[in-house]
């Protein structure tokens, strides 16, 4: 047998991994929480699974629950394996940790599931195809970390395995076959005791446990039947309990109602001696009553008298009215106009500049023309500024002789003189006029804008349309006094409004008092205000008491009225005589008057009490009814107790007879099992020899023999420098750690009965080597690679480099395991 792929679909830290393994010597090299021991639990459960039997659990179910996966606890847990055995098969197994349902084992080859052959304790288990179960390949052919002296604790579990290594050997047969004999008469005389066996001591059991059933069940109807019954007769008590209140419910009706009979008459004579006659009615008027209530009501509420100080509406309607109103027209210069200035005092200033500047010398040859020409525009330039100075006269004397010396110029350039090039002083001296021209154009149209004179002098236009917004300014603040003073005089207005108003409530409150007064007959007009109030007052009480008794009596001959209903007196008074002497006859001698009323409440409540009573008899008389049919059911068809319990008798003989069966077999067994120890013996030599022939090897020839006991594979070497034996748990932990993987080694080879070869997991087996051994171990583990599959996990990296140099390729594979994450465990 050796393993393809192990994969880990969720385990541990590993989810949807993968790790490829060779047929021969598999080297898997990896940092510290790389994942190799992770990857080694995986492989071996992948193999063996986890057990789904009964039970608490085990040491082995803790030990795997630290495998759980890590991101998703909960979740799925899950391992598989591919796998190929000796005789040709491919498998692939599939293991469900978690749930522990979904596991099986699948020939690839005929797609056909194989888990019966190997299941174990409700799982597959692969070394079942070695001859083993999971404890013996976790003690042999798998090797945790730092575990390899688990070995010796194990030996106990091992003895049946190495029982069936000794038979399987061909030593002392005779005991062997006789066991084998035995145990197969056992399985047709007795049979095992499982829940899927069908052998006498199973059919046994069985019958007797059918029969306790039986007789549990024959028992268990027989007191179910007796419960029904005394079920059935305590509904029958309290159907006749609901039976007897019900009487007494309607008893007491038949009292309530007597009660109210007697009452009402007694009543009813109290009344008509009260009242003789119907009494008279009211005689005080409702609407006086309700016009001095409605007049004192007004008195009481009347509102306090206002006091209003300072001026009055008119006042602040004059000072209102002196006001002036709100001027139209801009109150602060405008932007424009502010604008338009400053940018005729700009171009005002350039052209000022450019009239003081000294004119370059004409050039030869122009002179005949250019000064009368350069004079023409200073003379323009001039009576422009006289414009805009307001110097009308003087700006028409100026433009008259420019016009003149422009003239001149050109006749003398037309006469034939050379013509000159014009100067950039003339240029600029006209661009500047040009826009003073403008910048003046543009004020005025500015002032015009504003509705602002804008003839004459320009300046003194603009000096006239600033002092009007100032006037303009002035004026608007005065005027806006007018919104505050409009208000106080709102507010005085509502305010003597609210005074009068008052004042008119006050006089209406005393002219309806005095008005009530004279309606009722008491003195008004005239007489002061507060006797007119008292005296109304006082005729207030005096209607109250007067109304209040009128309409007691009113109210106690409607009561008589009602109480009669119809009748005399004297028919009232003989239906209660009538009543009480029923209630005699009856027994009854007492009976419950109503307290005040006439007992309706009182028979209301007997009514309602003797429903409740019908109701609660008719449902105890359905319920007995019922509980009656359930006893009856189940009296029928009742089982024998006796017959059931001599069943159980019965079965039980059966029972004895077969575990006395059972018992001799077992003992005969125990004897024969003896005798095999013996057998057992000649194994230990196998064992020793195969730690003898790989220990001075892995040793440096410190150690040269060895001795194996089969009680509890306890293992001594023999020290080549001074022969003597010395107990290998006793040695240094290096060295102890190589002989017991030896031993292993040999358990591996030699418990195996099936004819498959068991692959070696090992983990870390090295790491208290020195180089020599290591490299000698690493050696032999490479020689036995040859016979069966080594998967070797390790952190040296000086076992990598070894690998690197002597692993044959196609056969051996190197691989190398990444650090995991920083949290990895």
């Amino acid at each position: 047998m050796w393993v393809e792929q192990v994969t880990a679909r969720a385990f541990g830290m590993l989810r949807d991994s993968v790790l490829a393994l060779a047929p021969g010597l598999t080297v898997i090299v990896g940092p510290n929480e790389a994942g190799k021991s992770t990857w080694h639990a995986a492989t071996r459960l992948a193999l063996t699974g986890r057990r789904r039997g009964k039970g608490g659990r085990t040491v082995e179910d803790r030990s795997i629950e630290r495998y759980r996966p890590w991101d998703d606890a909960e979740g799925p847990w899950e391992v598989g394996a591919r796998l190929h055995l000796d005789d040709g098969r491919v498998i692939e197994l599939s293991q469900d940790l978690a749930g522990r349902v979904d596991c099986r084992a699948m020939d690839v080859g005929l797609g056909r599931d194989v888990s019966a052959e190997i299941i174990a304790d409700g799982s597959p288990d692969a070394s079942r195809w070695l001859g083993l179960d999971r404890q013996a390949f976790g003690a042999t052919v798998s090797v945790d970390q730092a575990r390899i002296l688990s070995i010796i604790d194990a030996a106990d579990g091992l003895q049946d395995d190495l029982q069936r290594a000794a038979a399987s050997a061909g030593r002392d047969a005779t005991a062997a076959e006789a066991i084998t004999r035995l145990t197969d008469f056992r399985k047709t005389a007795v049979g095992a005791d499982t829940r899927v066996a069908v052998g006498p001591l199973r059919q046994a059991r069985q019958a007797v446990v059918e029969s306790s059933a039986a007789l549990t069940d024959a028992q268990g109807r027989h007191e179910r039947y007796l419960a029904g019954a005394v079920a059935a007769q305590g509904a029958a008590m309290r159907a006749i309990e609901a039976r007897r209140a019900l009487g007494r419910a309607e008893a007491a009706h038949v009292q309530a109602r007597a009660g109210m009979a007697i009452a009402r008459a007694q009543r009813a004579a109290q009344l008509a001696a009260r009242h003789p006659t119907a009494p008279a009615p009211l005689a005080v008027a409702q609407a006086e009553r309700a016009q001095v209530a409605t007049a004192l009501a007004a008195w009481r509420n009347r509102p306090a008298v206002a006091v209003l100080d300072g001026p009055g509406s008119d006042a602040i309607a004059q000072r209102l009215a002196a006001l002036p109103a709100v001027p139209r027209g801009d109150l602060a210069p405008h932007p424009s106009v502010q604008a338009a200035l400053s940018a005729l005092d700009h171009a005002e200033g350039a052209a000022a500049e450019l009239t003081d500047a000294v004119p370059a010398a004409p050039a030869a040859g122009a002179g005949s023309w250019v000064l009368p020409g350069a004079g023409a525009a200073l003379l323009g330039l001039a009576a422009i500024v006289a414009f805009v100075a307001g110097a009308v006269p003087a700006g028409v004397a100026l433009s008259l002789g420019a016009l003149l010396l422009g003239g001149l110029a050109l006749f003398r350039r037309s006469s034939g003189a050379r013509p000159a090039v014009r100067t950039d002083l003339d240029t600029r001296r006209q661009d500047a006029a040009h826009r003073v021209l403008e910048a003046s154009d543009g004020l005025r149209n500015a002032l015009i804008a504003r509705e602002a004179e804008a003839g004459g002098d320009l300046r003194q236009a603009v000096a006239a349309y600033q002092a009007a917004c100032e006037e303009r300014a002035r004026g608007a603040a005065e005027a806006a006094r007018a919104e505050g003073l409009q208000r106080e005089l709102e507010t005085r207005r509502q305010l003597e409004g609210s005074a009068a108003e008052t004042a008119a409530a006050i006089e209406r409150a005393e002219a309806e008092v005095r008005a009530a007064a004279q309606r009722v007959g008491q003195p008004g007009n005239g007489t002061d205000l507060q006797h007119v109030v008292a005296g109304l007052e006082s005729w207030q009480v005096q209607q109250a008491a007067e109304l209040a008794a009128g309409e007691q009596a009113i109210a106690e001959w409607q009561e008589l009225v009602d109480l009669l209903d119809g009748r005399t007196l004297a028919e009232i008074e003989a239906e209660a005589r009538d009543v009480a002497e029923q209630l005699s006859r009856a027994g009854i001698d007492q009976v419950s008057l109503p307290v005040g009323g006439d007992g309706r409440a009182a028979i209301e409540s007997a009514e309602q009490a003797l429903v409740a009573r019908r109701a609660a008899s008719l449902a105890a008389e359905q319920e007995a009814a019922r509980l009656g049919g359930e006893a009856n059911q189940l009296r029928e068809g009742l089982p024998s107790v006796a017959a059931a319990e001599e069943g159980v008798a019965t079965a039980t003989a059966e029972l004895a007879r077969v575990e006395a069966v059972a018992a001799v077999l077992d003992r005969t067994l125990e004897l024969l099992r003896r005798a095999e120890e013996q057998v057992h013996r000649d194994l230990a030599p196998v064992l020793a020899e195969a730690v003898r022939g790989s220990l001075s090897r892995i040793t440096d020839g410190r150690y040269v023999d060895a001795a194996v006991d089969p009680a509890d594979l306890g293992v001594q070497v023999k020290e080549a420098s001074s022969g003597q034996w010395r107990e290998a748990a006793r040695l240094s932990e290096g060295a102890r750690e190589q002989v017991y993987l030896l031993l292993r080694v040999a358990l591996a080879q030699h418990l195996v009965t099936t004819g498959e070869t068991a692959p070696l997991l090992l983990d870390e087996v090295t790491a208290q080597a020195d180089d020599s051994r290591r490299d000698a171990v690493m050696a032999l583990l490479h020689e036995l690679s040859r016979e069966r599959q080594v998967v070797l996990f390790t952190h040296d990296t000086r076992i990598g480099t070894w690998a690197i140099e002597h692993l044959v390729p196609d056969r051996d594979a190197l691989v190398t395991l990444a650090s995991a994450r920083p949290n990895a465990a």
